[in-house]
């Protein structure tokens, strides 16, 4: 698939999408702090925006600030991640991140970053552990730096590789650069949005809901499952055949339990005349 063909197979799969889920529009108030931009980003992969969401105003709510973040121990920081998956991980990154930050900075802000260009504003991150994450960096730039990128994390990867757009090399910032070239920058958000919604309704891990998805009809993935199943239930005429013998070979006969005869009764002998001198008497001299 050409990258040509690609934007517009991805232009099909957004209006699809938005057909099936609904979204809110993109504003302004979705743009982060740097610093809030990289706890979404660890919050946000393989979860949904709700929780990304709800994590970061729970971290707002339960911890004095940032600093108070930074001193707690990792159960505590575990608390404001209560439902999410390998929490005691993500609570480590947040620790480390915000250490690093205060060992480098004395504080807790990278808003002057946003006014610098784009490249070199990733340089300074690049030094943070927390930006080894592809998503996390793509989260920042989408969220505080005012770039344009499309977070990736397994979840979307997944998808992307049923819809036949992924390679099965699993390169994210490859997989990335597709899709910035392929859908604009006023649409990426969205975009994620419709997505995220598909890989937490039909497109899941296992096996994918395809008989309800919006996309079936131009998912490779949907269609090859389709004709498989097509293919299942096809009326199988072999075994039939197998027991039918070759054309002019003589077919022996299964032989047959020969039944029980019922004793016959015998057969009557003609009884003889009741008056046998009544017939023909011969008559003797007078």
């Amino acid at each position: 698939m050409a990258t040509q063909s690609k934007a517009q197979f991805l232009n099909d799969v957004h209006t699809l999408l938005k057909k099936r889920y609904k979204v809110k529009p993109e504003s302004d108030a979705t743009r982060l702090s740097v610093l809030e931009a990289v706890i979404y980003g660890i919050c946000h992969q393989g979860t949904t925006r709700e929780q990304a969401n709800q994590a970061l105003s729970r971290f707002k709510d339960e911890f004095f600030d940032w600093n108070e973040v930074r001193v707690s121990t990792v159960e505590e920081i575990q608390s404001a991640l209560a439902g999410f998956p390998n929490p005691e991980e993500r609570a480590q990154q947040i620790r480390r991140f915000l250490r690093q930050l205060f060992e480098r900075t004395y504080g807790f802000t990278l808003d002057a970053l946003v006014k610098k260009p784009l490249k070199e504003s990733l340089k300074v991150l690049s030094e943070y552990e927390a930006f080894q994450s592809d998503y996390v960096t793509a989260t920042v730039i989408q969220l505080a730096l005012g770039g344009h990128a499309i977070p990736v994390d397994e979840l979307t990867q997944r998808a992307l590789q049923r819809l036949g757009v992924a390679d099965a090399d699993g390169d994210v910032a490859a997989l990335r650069g597709v899709l910035e070239r392929a859908v604009p920058k006023n649409r990426g958000l969205e975009f994620c949005d419709l997505l995220e919604e598909l890989t937490h309704d039909t497109c899941v891990a296992g096996e994918p809901i395809c008989p309800r998805c919006e996309l079936k009809k131009v998912c490779p993935t949907a269609r090859n499952r389709k004709d498989e199943t097509s293919n299942t239930k096809a009326p199988k005429v072999e075994a039939k055949v197998e027991t039918m013998a070759p054309k002019g070979t003589q077919v022996k006969a299964k032989p047959t339990q020969a039944e029980p005869q019922k004793p016959t009764k015998a057969a009557k002998t003609p009884a003889p005349p009741a008056n046998p001198a009544k017939k023909g008497k011969p008559k003797g001299p007078k």
